[in-house]
């Protein structure tokens, strides 16, 4: 009977080794992995937290701009480490913004608070399946004007850090979906952010689409990576004509370099 147990014990613990998923992305500061298990029903803990399981066992999960280097996932027990990527922020100077777009009056206050209310809640898990591709496409060509996770000072006042990146190109040029989704966002007089799109590529994964001179979808629209949302434009808080482009999962920013270069399982 005991010799039974151990036996049955050690092919547990080789079933669960051989069941271990391959996890696939950017294991670095602001890259999001994504990963799915052969068996819906085991649990998956990353550093010692619950993460939650979608349709058919994707999983995924995002590191911020800032991550320890500790990091272990964890599948019904069965650990592995991973190593993450730390990365460096530079920082950015920009001046010559009208005052009224670094000090915003009581009534632009009032209405930032209502934009960010719309984008709190566009970031909400929406599809709880997956409808991204395995690697994402850039939305519009031109030249990256700005990068993730950066600093900016604008106007001599330090913002907070960059959550995205920012692509250059003439008004009118044409943006297209970097991955499949469905439209939670369009919005056409947004503070900050001028004329904004916001896709819900599944499993809590988003993109935001920000300064756009024409959009070109609606609410609820089912769009194929490579279709138009719109054109590049310089709305809302912009010195020049660009693309602000932004990924969140939920309310974790990710670079969107991360998906470009690597691909998602």
């Amino acid at each position: 009977m005991i010799i039974y147990f151990i036996i049955f014990f050690f092919w547990q613990i080789s079933l669960l080794a051989d069941d271990f998923p391959e996890i696939s992305g950017c294991f670095c500061e602001g890259g999001v992995i994504t990963g799915k298990l052969k068996n819906p029903r085991y649990s998956i803990q990353i550093n010692q937290r619950k993460i939650e399981i979608y349709e058919d066992g994707n999983f995924i999960y995002a590191f911020g701009r800032k991550f320890d280097n500790n990091f272990e996932v964890s599948i019904n027990g069965n650990k592995k480490r991973f190593n993450i990527e730390k990365k460096k922020y530079k920082v950015e100077l920009i001046n010559g913004l009208p005052k009224s777009k670094v000090e915003p009056s009581q009534k632009e206050i009032n209405k930032i608070k209502k934009d960010q209310s719309k984008i709190k809640e566009s970031k909400k898990t929406g599809q709880r399946k997956r409808l991204f591709e395995k690697k994402f496409i850039i939305p519009v060509k031109g030249r990256i004007s700005g990068v993730y996770g950066s600093q900016r000072i604008l106007n001599s006042k330090p913002r907070s850090p960059h959550k995205g990146i920012d692509i250059a190109a003439p008004l009118g040029t044409d943006i297209v979906a970097p991955s499949s989704g469905v439209i939670k966002l369009s919005d056409d007089d947004m503070f900050f952010t001028g004329k904004t799109v916001i896709m819900d590529h599944g499993l809590g994964l988003i993109s935001i689409f920000a300064h756009l001179e024409e959009i070109s979808v609606s609410v609820g629209d089912k769009v194929t990576q490579g279709e138009k949302i719109g054109t590049v434009g310089m709305t809302g808080r912009a010195s020049g004509p660009h693309l602000h482009w932004g990924i969140y999962l939920n309310e974790t920013s990710v670079d969107p370099m991360s998906v470009l270069y690597y691909e998602l399982n």
